[in-house]
This record gives structure tokens, sequence and C-alpha cells, in this order.
């Protein structure tokens, strides 16, 4: 029986050759970091993304974590999804920043918009607004208008929306900054790896210390504030620029996959679809949301023992995460995220995801929720 992943790197036959070349001409350089490669990614993908700098990092943590370090969240609080990564939590810590858990609205995947305005005290600097799925709220202008409006930092996770857009605005310019994930899973992958998009030049100039152990940018390179070794390599430069060639290929395909599970699902007993009907969303996932009586897990095991598809919720909550439950919050607060992701679960969506195994998804799909409903 074939095996469909929920997720699959896509690399051309093209750049597959033309990485191959390309990385010999770097081993053979010794040049290995901050060289031609890096500095074609940024500028390609600042172009992308429509923003004047582009930084790439080791990964999107990192981006995080320098993004917040910029910001200087110490003592201060930073708004952050609990439907989000843990990670998002963990770089606000890293910081210095204490995160304040806000809830999902279960139509967008985003900010419950009353709950983010409850949330709002005096010490609080600013928010991580995370693109969950790939999907950008449709809610987005509202978000933008209460961060500007109590002055608020508005850093937004695009690691699931490379390429997503609402209203001609891409994903990674519609704050403060934008961070992206080039992890093994995603739309667009170096294998590992992050960027850092926005407009603002000082905190472009700090980036480029930050990732390179806080080396100022001067002559003398004394270092002038705490870094790390946060910066991206040439040999994953060389990739995601390669990478980024196809991205248009890749999220024209996906998307078609998308709109097939939305017509499919749209109306089928037992599920809803969390799409907001966006043509021009990342589908990093796709996910549906069952009824409260139906069993995700057993729907997971099901479809991968029996069908070999590959499915999983989106995420645990993050104020559920172990690490987290010694966190101040009020779980009561947070209940649409617990109902919402406890009740996700994501299909396969990739580029050379076949729209027969698509058929065939739909199909095992659909059996396995009107045989576990109650």
């Amino acid at each position: 029986m074939k095996n469909i992943p929920l997720t699959k790197p896509f690399f051309s036959k093209e750049k597959r050759i033309k990485i191959s070349h390309a990385l010999n001409e770097i081993l053979q350089s010794g040049n290995l970091m901050m060289g031609n490669w890096t500095n074609k990614f940024e500028t390609n993908f600042s172009k992308f993304i429509d923003v004047k700098h582009a930084l790439t990092t080791n990964t999107c943590t990192s981006a995080l974590q320098i993004t917040l370090q910029y910001f200087n969240v110490l003592k201060r609080e930073v708004l952050v999804p609990s439907g989000s990564f843990l990670t998002n939590i963990s770089s606000i810590k890293w910081s210095g920043g204490k995160p304040i858990f806000v809830d999902m609205n279960p139509d967008t995947l985003s900010f419950d918009l009353e709950d983010l305005k409850k949330k709002l005290t005096k010490k609080t600097k600013g928010i991580v607004w995370v693109h969950l799925t790939g999907l950008i709220s449709k809610e987005y202008e509202k978000i933008i208008s209460f961060a500007k409006k109590n002055n608020l930092f508005l850093i937004e996770d695009c690691a699931h929306a490379h390429g997503a857009e609402i209203d001609g605005v891409k994903a990674g310019a519609l704050g403060s900054a934008g961070c992206f994930s080039f992890f093994p899973s995603k739309v667009l992958t170096t294998g590992t790896g992050g960027m850092i998009t926005t407009n603002l030049k000082s905190l472009s100039d700090y980036t480029k210390q930050a990732r390179l152990l806080g080396r100022s940018l001067n002559k003398k390179g004394e270092i002038s504030i705490e870094g790390n070794d946060w910066f991206m390599d040439e040999i994953r430069a060389c990739i995601g620029y390669y990478q980024l060639k196809d991205i248009n290929k890749i999220l024209a395909k996906t998307r078609k996959i998308a709109n097939l599970y939305n017509k499919a699902f749209e109306n089928f007993n037992g599920v809803q679809i969390i799409s907001n009907k966006l043509e021009n969303s990342g589908y990093y996932l796709y996910s549906l949301i069952l009824d409260k009586n139906i069993d995700r897990d057993i729907i997971v095991q099901n479809l991968k023992s029996k069908y070999n598809i590959s499915t999983k919720r989106i995420y645990l909550p993050t104020h559920q995460e172990k690490i987290f439950k010694n966190l101040e919050f009020n779980a009561n607060t947070l209940r649409n995220t617990e109902k919402t992701l406890n009740q996700s679960i994501c299909l396969p969506i990739y580029y050379e995801l076949s729209f027969k195994d698509v058929d065939y998804v739909i199909k095992s799909v659909k059996y396995e929720i009107a045989h576990h409903s109650g």
C-alpha cells in the first residue's frame, strides 16, 4: 500500500542539478558563511515579500528571539496565541519577557479579538501574531489597528505562511517584522533555517550584529551587543535561493489541493473547514475541525493503519504543554483554543501529492468520519 505522508519537501530535478553544482563551488571556495548565496537569497526573499530587508538566520526560533530582543521585552508582557507553537513561548522567555496566552477565534485560527483586548495591561510591550497553518486572519486589519492604537510592536510568526497574502499584502509585510521557518517540513525549506523580514533599518542592522555573536558592523568589529552564532550558512542559503524560484509553482499546486478539500468537506456532516476561503493562503497544513462527538485520535489511527495516510492535529494548545504548566495563566479564558485544536485534524498537502491521491484521502477520511460520528 502506498504511503501518503502529511508533508514532503519538493525539489525539482532542474533545481537539484543546479544546487549540486553550486554546492560543489561553495565547498571548493572555502567560504561557508555570509557570502554571495546569502546575499542572493536575502535579496530575492525581500523582493518576494515586498519589504526593504530580509535577514537569514539559523532557525525561526532565533529569528523570533533576535526580534524580541530588538524590541526589548525584558520584564515586559508579550501577547501570544495559545494556539501556536512552543518556540513562540520559549523565545519570549529567553528574551526576558513574560508570555501572556490569548484565546483563539475558531473561525480564523487566530486571535479572539475580545480576549486580546482583555489581556492588554500597562506592562504589555507587543504581540506575536501566528499565521497558523498558513492562514492570515480575515480580521487582520483589526489586529494591526489594535497594535498601532496601543503602541505595540507586531511580530508575525510566518513559519507556516510562505507566500500567504491578503488584499495584496504578503505575510511578513503586515507587521513590524516577520519571522519565517525553513524547517524540513515547511513549504519552502533549506533543511533548517529562518528569515526576518522588515522595513526597519534599525532592526536589520541589529540582526546583522546579533546573528554574528554581537559583533559591530564597523571596521573594528568589536562585540557591542549580546548575540550568538545565529547566521545561516552558504549551503542552506543556496538551497533556499533555488527553492524560492519554485515557490509560486508549489503554492499553485497546494492551493488547488486545498480547493478540492474545501469542496469535498464544505457540506459534509461532522466537520468544519477552516479555510476562510482565501485562495492566497499559504496552506502549510490543511486542517478540518471535527465535531466534538468524534474521537480524533481514532480517526488518525485508522487512517494510518487502514489506508497508510498520515494525519495529525494541528498542535497541542501551548498552555497545555508540560514545560509551560508553571506559567501564570487562566485556562478558563483559553477554552476556544482547547476545543478547536483538540478536535483538529490535518490532511496531507504537498506539491507531489497527485490529484488521484487527494481523491483517495477524501474518500478515506469521509468514510472514517461517517462511521465514527455519534
